[in-house]
C-alpha cells in the first residue's frame, strides 16, 4: 500500500518536481519504506511516490518506467491475479521484477486502458504515457483505494488523498455540500478536487476526457437451490481469501466476534493447513465501552476453535482526542464515529503485522444490515401486520428509551419508514437529518443567501435508489450501498484509518466476484426470518462454533451517546457554542441548544447528529 501525488501539464511546459515532492511528503504515512520521483523527459509530468513494501520489496520500486521509456506507472494497492496476468504477457514483455507493478505497466503497453478490466484487486493507478502525451488515472471496481485530481486549463494535479492537493488548489465547502453532508454523514465535499469514481478511468491529453466506466455491478445467474448456492459462496470466498494471502511481509487478520471476520479466518485455516501459524487480533474496549463494544470473549472462542496465535488488544480511547484526530486525517467532514475505533485497532495491530485480512463488505454482499431486513419486511408485510406494526409503534413511542439501539426505538424507526416509496423508506433508515430538520437547523439568512436546497441530499439519495429497478427491495438497497455507502463511507474510513498507521487491510468480501454473487442471490437465500446473511451461515455452519451465528448484529463503535452526556459534554458545548462558529450564521442557536439539551437530559438520542455537527464545526475552523 502506498501513496503518490504529482502534476501533469496539458501543453508543453514544465511540471514542478518540487511541487510533486511536497505533495507526496503529505502522504508519508501511506508509504514509510521508500521514496521515489518521476520527471518525464519533456518535463510535462512529475510524480512523487511513498512506498509501503509488501510484495517484491527489493525490486518493485516506484514510479516504474518500462525499458523503452514509453510509459511510467505509479500504483497504490494490490493486484491479486498478477502472476496469472504476467504469464500471459511474458511473450511480449521481458519482466525484471516479481511484483504486480510491472504487470500493470506491461498490460497497459500491450492493451491500453482496457487492460484495467483484467485486474483483480484494489488499486489506484496513474500511468504517464510519454509517447502518447497522456495521463491515465484509474480506480478499482468498488473504490477500495482512493484517487483524487484537480484540473484547470493548464494542468491536472493528482494525489492518493485530497489533503495533498489542498495547498495547491483553491477549494471550498459549499452550502450544498453542507446540506448533503448533514443528510447522510458523508459525501464528496469538494468543489474543485474530484475523486476518480470506482470502476472508471479518466484520460488527460490536451484536456480532461469524460470518464470511462470499465465495470459496474450487475446481477448474474446464480443457483436457487440452497445447497448449491452455499457451495458456490464457499468456493468463491475461498478463492478470494487464498489470493489475499500473498505477501512478503508479516500478515494476520483482524478478528471480531462477527460472522464475516470469523469466516475469513476459518478459510485462512482451511487453506494454510492445521499446522500453519495464523496471527489474529481483537480489539477490546475498556471502561464504559466494555459492555456493548468488547468483542474479545467471542473472538477468543473463535481463535481457540481455529487454533490461531491470538492477541487481544486492550484499547482505552481518550474521548477528548477523537474529534481532532478525525478532522486532521479525513479530507472532508466525516460523521462516522466508528472511524475512531478503526483507527485505534489499526494502530494497535501495526507493530505486529504489515497486512491484515478483515471482514469488510460482508454486510453489503450478503445482506447483513438490519435495514435490509426492514426493507424486506416492508415489501412483504401483509395489511393486517402493517396495521398492527403501526399501532405497536404508536404505543412504543411513548415508552421507548432514548437510546437508538433500544428495541422499541428501532420499532418506531421501522414503522416510520412504512408506507413510503421504497427510496424514501430507505432514506428514512439511513439519514441523519431530514429536510424538515434542516429547515429548522439552518438560519433564514443562510437559507436565503446561499439558496440552500434542503432536499438536495434526500433527492440525490432517492435518485440513486431509483436507478435500481429489481423486484427485491433488498437487492436495490444493497446496490445503493455498493454505489454510495461503501465507497463514500466504509472504504474511506478503512483506508484513512489503516494508512494513517501504514497498515494494509484486505477483505475477501470486497472481491468483485464475491460481491456480485452476493448481490445476485435470491432474497430468500440472504434473509430468512430475523436473520440476514442466511446463506453465509449455511455455507460455514461446519467451520465455526454455533454461537458465532447466534450473536445479534453489532456495529463497530464507541459509546458515543454516553460520552456526549459525560466525557465529551464540555467539548461538545465548547465546539458548538464557539463564537467563530456561531458568527458564521449557518445554524440557529436555539436549534443547536435544543439538540444538546435533549441529548444531555436523556430526552432523545442525538449522538450521531451532534457528532456530525461537531466534526463540521471543527472542520470549518481548520479549513475554511
Amino acid at each position: 500500500m502506498c501513496g503518490f501525488a504529482g502534476e501533469f501539464r496539458f501543453r508543453p511546459s514544465a511540471a514542478s518536481p518540487q511541487r510533486a515532492e511536497q505533495m507526496a511528503e503529505r502522504l508519508d504515512h501511506r508509504g514509510p519504506d521508500e521514496t521515489g520521483l518521476h520527471v518525464s523527459d519533456d518535463h510535462r509530468c512529475a510524480i512523487g511516490f511513498r512506498r509501503l513494501c509488501v510484495i517484491d520489496p527489493d525490486r518493485s520500486h516506484q514510479p516504474m518506467t518500462d525499458p523503452a521509456g514509453r510509459a511510467t506507472v505509479a500504483f497504490n494497492g494490490e493486484i491479486y491475479n498478477y502472476r496469472h496476468l504476467r504469464d500471459d504477457l511474458r511473450e511480449s514483455f521481458d519482466f525484471q521484477t516479481d511484483g504486480d507493478t510491472e504487470v500493470i505497466l506491461a498490460g497497459y503497453l500491450a492493451e491500453g486502458p482496457v487492460f484495467m478490466q483484467k485486474l483483480h484487486g484494489m488499486f489506484a493507478i496513474a500511468i504517464h504515457d510519454a509517447a502518447a502525451g497522456t495521463l491515465l488515472l484509474a480506480r478499482d471496481r468498488l473504490g477500495q483505494k482512493p484517487l483524487y485530481y484537480a484540473a484547470d486549463d493548464d494542468r491536472v494535479l493528482l494525489a492518493s488523498e485530497a489533503k495533498a492537493l489542498r495547498n495547491d488548489t483553491a477549494d471550498i465547502l459549499t452550502a450544498e455540500h453542507v446540506s448533503r453532508y448533514l443528510s447522510i454523514g458523508y459525501g464528496d465535499e469538494h468543489r474543485r478536487i474530484r475523486g476518480v469514481q470506482p470502476g472508471t478511468y479518466v484520460l488527460f491529453d490536451a484536456q480532461p476526457q469524460p470518464a470511462e466506466t470499465y465495470w459496474k455491478p450487475t446481477l448474474i445467474d446464480t443457483p436457487t437451490d440452497a445447497e448449491q448456492a452455499a457451495t458456490l459462496v464457499r468456493h468463491q470466498l475461498r478463492q478470494a481469501v487464498e489470493q489475499r494471502l500473498l505477501a512478503d511481509v508479516p500478515l494476520g487478520a483482524l478478528l471480531s466476534g462477527g460472522i464475516d471476520s470469523a469466516v475469513t479466518v476459518a478459510l485462512m485455516r482451511e487453506i494454510l493447513g492445521p499446522d500453519a501459524s495464523i496471527r489474529t487480533f481483537t480489539a477490546g474496549f475498556g471502561g464504559e465501552a466494555s459492555d456493548l463494544y468488547d468483542e474479545r470473549p467471542l473472538a477468543r472462542r473463535i481463535a481457540e476453535h481455529l487454533h490461531t496465535d491470538h492477541t487481544e488488544l486492550l484499547i482505552e480511547p481518550d474521548p477528548l482526542t477523537m474529534l481532532d484526530w478525525v478532522v486532521d486525517h479525513y479530507d472532508a467532514p466525516f460523521a462516522d464515529s466508528s472511524a475512531v475505533p478503526t483507527h485505534l485497532v489499526c494502530q494497535a495491530a501495526r507493530p505486529h503485522v504489515t497486512v491484515a485480512l478483515t471482514g469488510d463488505g460482508g454486510d453489503e454482499a450478503f445482506a447483513g444490515y438490519d435495514r435490509y431486513r426492514a426493507m424486506h419486511l416492508g415489501q412483504t408485510m401483509r395489511p393486517s401486520m402493517y396495521f398492527l406494526t403501526r399501532c405497536a409503534a404508536w404505543v412504543a413511542r411513548w415508552f421507548a428509551a432514548a437510546e437508538q439501539r433500544s428495541r422499541l426505538r428501532r420499532l418506531v424507526r421501522f414503522a416510520d419508514g412504512l408506507g413510503q416509496p421504497p427510496a424514501v423508506q430507505y432514506f428514512a433508515y439511513r439519514r441523519l437529518f431530514t429536510p424538515e430538520d434542516l429547515l429548522i437547523l439552518f438560519t433564514d439568512d443562510y437559507l436565503a443567501e446561499h439558496e440552500v436546497d434542503v432536499y438536495a441530499g434526500m433527492d440525490a439519495f432517492c435518485d440513486l435508489y431509483a436507478r435500481f429497478e429489481y423486484p427485491s427491495a433488498v437487492t436495490n438497497a444493497q446496490l445503493h450501498d455498493v454505489h454510495s455507502y461503501l465507497p463514500g463511507d466504509l472504504l474511506v474510513k478503512a483506508d484513512i484509518a489503516s494508512m494513517a498507521h501504514s497498515l494494509e487491510l484486505r477483505s475477501p468480501f470486497l472481491d468483485h466476484r464475491v460481491m456480485q454473487l452476493g448481490l445476485s442471490l435470491p432474497t430468500d437465500l440472504k434473509i430468512r426470518g430475523h436473520q440476514g446473511k442466511w446463506i453465509l451461515r449455511q455455507a460455514f455452519a461446519d467451520a465455526l462454533p454455533p454461537d458465532v451465528f447466534a450473536q445479534p448484529k453489532r456495529g463497530f463503535g464507541v459509546p458515543l451517546a454516553h460520552w456526549l452526556r459525560f466525557d465529551l459534554r464540555d467539548q461538545m458545548v465548547e465546539v458548538l457554542r464557539a463564537k467563530d462558529f456561531r458568527k458564521r450564521g449557518i445554524f440557529r442557536d436555539e436549534a443547536i441548544l435544543g439538540l444538546m439539551n435533549d441529548h444531555i437530559r436523556g430526552v432523545d438520542d442525538h449522538a450521531h447528529r451532534l457528532w456530525a455537527l461537531m466534526v463540521l464545526a471543527r472542520w470549518l475552523e481548520r479549513n475554511a
